[in-house]
């Protein structure tokens, strides 16, 4: 990689269990301060509670979408090659 660019490759080089567990606990963090520190405020036992419950219900929403956009592209991928299969023909 020329010298000035960095890319994304070198940044996560983490071992997949370290970088779930890191996702996890960032997810985390970022709840319990989101639902602390909003307008109304909250203290902080209920927002470490409902960062409790909202952070698995956000890696899974994340999770569903990564798959759904997965599957998009590959149905769009299929679609084109048929196109140009047809066009060929």
């Amino acid at each position: 990689m020329p010298p000035g660019e960095r890319g994304t490759r070198g940044l996560m080089t983490l071992p997949k269990p370290l970088k779930n567990a890191l996702i996890v606990v960032l997810t985390y963090a970022v709840v319990v301060l989101f639902m602390r520190y909003r307008r109304e405020g909250m203290d902080w036992g209920p927002a470490l509670l409902i960062g409790l419950l909202a952070t698995p219900l956000a890696l899974l929403m994340s999770w569903g979408r990564e798959r759904l956009i997965g599957k998009a592209q590959r149905a769009g991928e299929r679609a084109l090659a048929r196109r140009r299969g047809e066009a060929a023909d």
